[in-house]
This record gives structure tokens, sequence and C-alpha cells, in this order.
């Protein structure tokens, strides 16, 4: 059976049961609650009704048999009650939590942004049978939008390819990784990405893992891959540096809860991403 169970509108959470589980959202951080080492997510009644905005609330699905909801949170934490950075969270919490976080994430942040019609600038509304809102004047439909990326780890013998991104912490390495573009196969935009920023060619591509990264709507796809040919020069426009590394001499890796770090990991193990 499904831990998450998801519901297919847009219905609001006004109506929700007060021990309906909660997610509360602020900016890319999540409300949880700490009972001793295990972290959940709280009941609607847990937290202070004040801070929750309930005109911008959705809700989510089915939760391990608990309906459950998703709220913009514009509150302070008290008691056992605590905000954690969503990449944490999603290591800390069940694979349904996460799934509940990733959609009210999304959702919550595409319906605050999509107001008017596109078309006649009319007032959208949610409709009543599809994650959608719809047009109250011409009827046209808007559905969320997913931009996927790739992410890539390509090996060369016993070394895996990481290069700092200019966007990453200091000295944070990752994988390489860019969105794909209109028109572009998932095959032609790992190719083209990879090329672009490193000079590089690649072979025996395989699909990985995927993770939902709802920063503010992406769907990352993951795979593995062969160094080819070309002499590695980095684009310095995206990248600072690259360089192969073995697993017993790693640079500083991204935070776990991301499929860059959770591949980068598989890679130094058991490899089930790569046989």
């Amino acid at each position: 059976m499904r831990e998450f169970v998801p519901q297919a509108t847009l219905a609001n959470a006004v109506k929700c049961a007060p021990d309906a589980c909660a997610v509360a959202i602020s900016g890319r951080n999540v409300l949880v609650k700490e009972c001793g080492n295990k972290i959940t997510l709280p009941s609607i009644q847990d937290i202070p009704q004040e801070a929750l905005d309930t005109d911008n609330s959705l809700i989510l699905g089915d939760l391990a048999g608990r309906q459950c909801a998703g709220f913009i949170f514009n509150g302070e934490c008290s008691g056992n009650l605590k905000m954690l950075e969503m990449r944490t969270a999603f290591t800390r919490v069940s694979a349904g939590a996460c799934y509940a976080i990733c959609r009210a994430k999304s959702l919550l942040e595409w319906k605050k942004r999509r107001n008017y019609c596109g078309v006649c600038a009319a007032k959208l509304q949610p409709s009543e049978n599809d994650i959608a809102l719809k047009c109250s004047s011409c009827g046209e439909p808007y559905y969320p939008q997913l931009a996927p990326a790739v992410i890539v780890a390509i090996t060369k013998e016993d070394k895996i390819l990481l290069a700092h991104n200019c966007r990453f912490p200091e000295r944070v390495h990752s994988l390489i990784a860019g969105f794909v573009e209109a028109g572009e196969s998932i095959e032609q935009a790992v190719a083209r990405e990879i090329f672009e920023e490193t000079s590089i060619e690649i072979s025996d591509l395989r699909y990985a893992a995927s993770q939902s990264w709802p920063f503010p709507n992406s769907l990352m796809l993951g795979f593995t891959a062969k160094y080819r040919a070309g002499s590695l020069k980095v684009d310095r426009t995206e990248l600072e540096c690259a360089d192969w590394y073995s697993p017993d001499d790693l640079p500083q890796l991204p935070e776990k809860g991301s499929i860059a770090r959770a591949i980068i990991d598989d890679f130094c193990t058991d490899k089930r991403f790569f046989n």
C-alpha cells in the first residue's frame, strides 16, 4: 500500500479535520514536530491557527491513512515545533512525507503565482475536476509546469567527475547537471550539458533514479555514464573547476538529501547505479 496517496483536485484545506497532517511551508523550510529523536509532520491542531495562511492552502491527499493538507506558514515556532530546511527534512522523515512535502511546495508556489489568465486577464479559479486553474471568463486551463533537469555521474576507470559550480557554497563539489531545453530529448540534453561544461564526450548513459526538486518546480533525472573522449576543459561561465576523484579522496560534497549526494555515495559503496 502506498504511504501517500495524492488528491487529484485543488480543494482548499479550510475544512480539514484538526487532526489532519499539516505540511506547513515557509520558503525552503518545512515545519516539523520533534518527539525525542523522531521527526514527524505535525497535525493542524498542533500549529497556532493564526500562523497558517488558509487562503494559500490545499488538501494534498492521504498520508499513512490520515488526511494531509498543505499551508503557507507565516508564524513563529514554539515548543516541539521547529522549521527544518527541506533537504535536511528529506533525510529525516518517511518517503511518503517527502512526497507530501514536495507536492505541497510545488503546488502552493505555483498557485500563489498564477492569479490571472494570460489570454484574457480574467481571474483564475481552481478546477473542480483536476489539478488545474481555469479562467473564469474564457475557460482557458492552466496546469502546473515541471522543469526537467538532468544530473549525471561520469566515471573514468575508478574515478568520478566532480565539479564546483559558481552558485555552490564554497568548496562544495557535485555532479554535472542542467535543464532540458526546448526540443531536446533527455539524451541530447545530457550530451549537450556535459560537452558545454567540460568539453568531454560520454558513452553508456544509464538511468539511475529521479527526485522531485521543488525549488521551485524541477524534476531531477539522475544518470550514470562513462568517459569516452576529450580533454577536460571547464566552461568558466558555470563551473569554477572540475576533476576526477577516487572514493578515498573526495572533495567536500553536497549535503545528504539530494539525488546528487545519493548517487555519489552509491559510487563509493554499493555501486548499484553503476553496474
